[in-house]
């Protein structure tokens, strides 16, 4: 004999069991200025990376993420804020402000991008370098939510 359950209970249950899940997830998170082992691995394999040259990378990387953390909550915030006062007729010169700023921000995070690959140039071979520069300007980066290899790679 079955009795109906109320979708009710059901999205609990499965709701208690996601939650139960991100929770452990979250618990083993490593330290966050190290990229996960997966992404670093990918990007080890494709430039022929020893780990001193991976372990200088992060170092330099963690003495840089404060700043682009900082740089990329900026410029979210001011994009929203010239979202917002498009979208809701706002004040022409409140407009162009805004874009001046978004404009500003952009270019720091570009300088920021290249002061990054002049600071790890050095620690690559010329071989490493141009395999870096043929990655283009993501790198291998995250596209659409998923690791793609650079291109003109087969995998």
């Amino acid at each position: 004999m079955f009795r109906t359950r109320s979708p009710w209970l059901l999205a609990l249950i499965l709701g208690s069991t996601l939650v139960a899940a991100a929770a452990a997830g979250a618990a083993d998170s490593t330290n966050p200025a190290t990229p996960p082992s997966g992404h670093t691995s990918r990007f080890q394999q494709a430039l022929g990376l020893t780990d001193d040259q991976m372990s200088a990378i992060r170092q330099m990387h963690a003495q840089q993420a404060a700043n682009r953390k900082q740089l990329r909550q900026s410029l979210r915030q001011a994009q929203s804020d010239l979202r917002q006062l498009a979208l809701n007729s706002g004040d022409p010169a409140a407009i162009q402000a805004k874009q001046a700023e978004v404009a500003q921000l952009l270019s720091q995070s570009l300088a920021m991008r290249v002061q990054s690959l002049q600071a790890m140039a050095p620690i690559l071979t010329p071989d490493q370098r141009a395999k870096l520069a043929q990655m283009g300007p993501g790198g291998l980066g995250r596209r659409g939510g998923h690791w793609h290899q650079p291109q003109g790679s087969s995998s």
